[in-house]
């Protein structure tokens, strides 16, 4: 399938924009983005010769962490083990409800504040049996190289065994040029909601993004066209 063409950060929060001006506002786009990824993770466990029994769950403050909730909740709910380590405090309102639905649907959840060794405990727990990684940690608006304990988070993500699966693009990597500019996550798996993100397209992000898809999560087709963008397959998510 192709994506069309691959979408700025700026493009990607003008969709998000134009869907809520049609009337599907941010909640709405997140409960469909948060069942594709967990749709996608769902597959990539099936796949798997000798999965662990776990998938760890990384939860970051935007809307990246969000989906990663929602898909938290799905998966724990289809019976898999997930573990989820939930990144600063104080939680915002919609953080502390999706936490609890996935709570609630039997995913185990830690919260974590960037305080050194704490946080990175409560890593090493989320981590420790996965054979699965969401990274929801960063998402399209972050910019400049992670630093400080999140760097050290990313840095354990890829030391671990498991396959990683990254929410829109791998955390630390740029949407529009696709630079790594730090530690970056290096992803297994890459699933861009929406539309194609332009920095995971280009070539030189290829080592970080590793197997592209496209999920459609319900924006209207008319906001793709308003801002010139192709809508992506409704049967997704599909590989770019």
């Amino acid at each position: 399938m192709s994506p069309g063409p691959a979408a700025s950060s700026e493009q990607a929060r003008a969709l998000d924009l134009a869907a809520e001006r049609q009337g599907v506002p941010s909640a709405m786009l997140m409960a469909v983005a948060g069942f594709q990824v967990a749709r996608l993770a769902s597959r990539l466990l099936a796949e798997m010769s000798k999965p662990s029994p776990a998938v760890a769950v990384l939860v970051g403050k935007g809307n990246n962490g969000a989906d990663a909730l929602v898909a938290a909740r799905h998966l724990a709910a289809w019976g898999t083990l997930v573990r989820c380590l939930v990144l600063g405090a104080p939680l915002s309102e919609t953080a502390v409800d999706l936490s609890r639905a996935a709570a609630a649907a039997g995913a185990q959840l830690r919260q974590g504040v960037p305080r050194g060794g704490e946080w990175l405990a409560a890593a090493d727990w989320a981590l420790g049996e996965a054979s699965l990684v969401v990274d929801g940690l960063l998402g399209t608006g972050a910019k400049g190289a992670p630093r400080g304990d999140m760097a050290a988070l990313i840095a354990r993500v890829n030391r671990s065994s498991a396959s990683v699966l990254a929410i829109d693009l791998p955390s630390g990597l740029d949407c529009d040029s696709g630079a790594a500019q730090g530690e970056c996550v290096r992803a297994d798996h890459t699933l861009m909601l929406g539309v194609a993100k332009r920095g995971c397209t280009v070539v030189e992000a290829g080592p970080w993004v590793g197997r592209p898809w496209v999920a459609d999560i319900g924006i209207p087709g008319s906001c793709y066209l308003e801002l010139g963008l192709e809508l992506p397959s409704p049967m997704g998510p599909d590989p770019a």
